[in-house]
């Protein structure tokens, strides 16, 4: 359990359920025991044993990440008392996932994870002493506190399983000698490859036009294919299933600000909207970014390569474009010949120039 409340303080609290309830059996069990006949008695004091054993040896953690204290507290706390931990918020270096795996006698694998503290010294300091199986409510409450303690990259922290894969992906596949940097009338880029699933992902990115605190979100789709809605209970799953998949590009989850409110931009062009399907946090900021000499270039792109339903290998991929905090970034899914490499790097400087971005060339 997670909560930041009105007194600036992002709490958690972690306790242990499934022993409490295993106690709370052997209890039960020791009462039965007793009421059966003075044979079980033994027995019974077993449980009852146990049952004690149990209660003392397991914790209660607690921890309060406070703003205005600037410090950590951690504690933790069973029947032989309680032990409490004040960490600076300048001691603080990040906060790890911690894995354990186990295998069965059948040959499973069980992982489970805790949440560690991690200081500027090195020592690490686990916020609760258990492991268990929920990954993301741990990867959730990581971020919050990167976010609270405002340490660096806390913004694009995954929250999620699938997000974790999906970076670690992307760097394990990274291909540092196809990646190329330059700069094309006045606008500065870079273009990087990874691979996902065996498919190379070619990423174009510029800085010279960011967005603080907005995003806008411009993706192909086959013709005349439905564009993405939301709101509504399959609305939501939707756009929670085309948060996790953005990842594939590369794109982070920082690029993407108040991702959860997002809605679609209807430009009225048909052209445009036939092909691509369109995200924004914020409708006025879409609208304007998809003036006339920002629909022109995508149109031309759906002429040269739609989008067709059945995979061909012949066929450029998936093309997905994104005004983000961290400049725009052009991503295709799939092979890239060298020639559609350069249109890539086109279209992009193209997007960035109709937006005002890059330095005026004589």
């Amino acid at each position: 359990m997670d909560d930041l409340n009105s007194t600036n303080q992002y709490v958690i609290t972690y306790r242990p359920l499934a022993a409490w309830i295993s106690a709370g059996a052997l209890v039960v069990a020791a009462f039965i025991m007793l009421g059966s006949g003075s044979t079980l008695y033994i027995f019974a004091g077993i449980f009852f044993l146990a049952a004690l054993l149990i209660l003392a040896l397991v914790q209660t953690s607690t921890t309060v990440a406070d703003r205005m204290q600037r410090t950590i507290t951690v504690s933790h706390q069973n029947l032989f008392g309680r032990k409490e931990t004040v960490i600076p918020f300048n001691e603080v270096a990040d906060f790890d996932i911690e894995i354990s795996r186990s295998r069965s006698r059948r040959g499973n694998t069980t992982t489970n994870y805790r949440l560690t503290l991690v200081k500027t010294s090195g020592e690490r300091v686990p916020l609760h002493k258990l492991y268990n199986s929920f990954y993301d409510e741990k990867a959730r409450q990581a971020k919050a506190l990167s976010e609270l303690l405002n340490l660096p990259g806390s913004e694009n922290r995954p929250d999620n399983l699938f997000q974790t894969a999906m970076q670690s992906q992307v760097a394990a596949t990274s291909n540092p000698s196809m990646a190329q940097e330059g700069t094309t009338s006045g606008v500065n880029w870079k273009i990087e490859i990874h691979s996902i699933g065996g498919k190379p992902v070619t990423r174009w990115i510029s800085e010279d036009f960011t967005c603080p605190g907005n995003f806008l979100l411009v993706s192909q789709k086959p013709p005349n294919s439905p564009s993405l809605k939301t709101g509504g209970l399959l609305g939501n799953l939707l756009t929670m299933v085309y948060q996790q998949i953005l990842g594939m590009y590369g794109f982070l989850p920082g690029d993407t600000p108040g991702f959860n409110n997002a809605s679609p931009v209807v430009t009225r062009d048909n052209r445009f909207d036939d092909n691509f399907g369109t995200l924004t946090n914020e409708q006025g900021f879409g609208q304007r970014l998809l003036n006339p000499w920002t629909l022109t270039p995508f149109v031309g792109w759906a002429e040269r390569y739609p989008l067709k339903t059945a995979n061909s290998t012949d066929q450029v991929g998936q093309l997905a474009v994104l005004y983000s905090p961290r400049g725009v970034q052009v991503a295709v899914l799939g092979s890239l010949p060298s020639t559609e490499t350069d249109e890539v790097i086109a279209l992009g400087v193209e997007l960035v120039k109709a937006q005002g971005g890059g330095k005026t060339t004589v």
